[in-house]
């Protein structure tokens, strides 16, 4: 063959290898785009369950926020399906997503948990994840981790702020259900309020749900009439809390600021919860082969609980030097210089 034809030949075949190679892995099981990662790595499929909605601007939208991030840098291909935290409804999920063969999936939320652990016993083949509270420790499979974070510590921070507060000398607090882990951030609350103003008194109402914006909106307004001149929320993201104060012209902390523009006018800070690193741990598992019958708890110190920036606007009782002070407890906090009891 004479040199010149090869070498047309050659130019017309080498774009079309080249096509050929993107084709092959450029869509998942659902024929969506995929990004493959630096070297080449097929990315993991991953399913999350939530119990509430990812724009809860809280617990469930920090999830979902972590996974985005990690499909967005090719890690992973991402389905999610929202409201399952009654079993009836859940279960059928995880078993069609165990059924397809996830590479991991994840039951976000205390209601899920008991969800997660019967339908992963039957697909031990499958890795799951869910989170709870210290007592999903000794349930966990060969083929489920489980998380949790410091409630006390969660429920401290907040405190500590609220006691900074000028002139305010009685605090309500409205809580989800009554149940332990929700206890240890009630008390862990109120030790952290004692700490920066011990003469205060608090006042606490449990709504028995973790997503009822009305029951907190009602909660609110009896504790206001009963004198609370701040209102703190402990609930999954206080949505309900903070329309509710500014309609009573009291300030907030806790309330996920992401999740009204209310929120974002009186509410003084709120601690928040950060998955990147405890979902990136899984996908590096699941890589390594290491993966199952882990639990870990979120913390200042490992930075799966962050601070919100302080909100000056919010109060004019706020102290100027407000967000000094809550670095300076986070900094006590992560290095162990400063030590919390146990609140559970």
């Amino acid at each position: 063959m004479p040199r010149s034809l090869r070498g047309l030949i050659a130019a017309i075949l080498l774009p079309v290898a080249m096509i050929a190679v993107v084709a092959c892995g450029s869509s998942d099981e659902d024929g969506s785009a995929t990004a493959a990662t630096a070297g080449g790595a097929k990315p993991l499929s991953v399913a999350l369950l939530t119990s509430g909605l990812t724009n809860d601007g809280g617990f469930n939208q920090w999830a979902a926020q972590a996974l985005q991030k990690l499909q967005s840098d090719g890690r992973i291909t991402l389905q999610v399906r929202q409201q399952l935290s009654d079993p009836n409804a859940a279960e059928p999920v995880l078993r069609q997503f165990a059924s397809r063969r996830f590479d991991l999936i994840i039951g976000h939320g205390i209601d899920l948990s008991a969800s997660v652990l019967k339908v992963a016993a039957q697909f031990p083949d499958v890795h799951f994840a869910t989170t709870g509270d210290a007592t999903l420790e000794p349930k966990l499979l060969p083929n489920v981790e489980g998380w949790t974070y410091d409630f006390g510590q969660f429920g401290y921070v907040a405190g500590f702020v609220a006691g900074t507060v000028k002139d305010v000398t009685n605090v309500g607090i409205v809580s989800g259900p009554d149940i332990p882990f929700v206890q240890a951030g009630l008390k862990g609350f109120v030790a952290g309020l004692a700490s920066t103003n011990p003469s205060a008194t608090t006042a606490s109402t449990f709504t028995g749900e973790f997503y009822s914006a009305q029951k907190e909106q009602e909660a609110v307004r009896g504790l206001v009439a009963k004198g609370a001149q701040l209102v703190a929320a402990n609930t999954a993201e206080g949505n309900g809390v903070a329309p509710a104060a500014q309609q009573a012209g009291v300030p907030t902390v806790g309330a996920a600021v992401a999740g009204s523009a209310a929120a974002r006018q009186v509410n003084i800070t709120s601690p928040n919860l950060d998955f990147t690193s405890v979902y990136a741990g899984y996908l590096d598992r699941l890589k390594a082969g290491t993966f199952g019958k882990r639990f870990e708890t979120g913390t200042l110190a490992n930075k799966q609980i962050g601070i919100d920036p302080v909100n000056t606007a919010a109060s004019a009782g706020v102290p100027a030097d407000l967000q000094a002070k809550v670095d300076e407890l986070s900094a006590k906090l992560s290095s162990g210089e400063l030590k919390l009891p146990s609140f559970s």
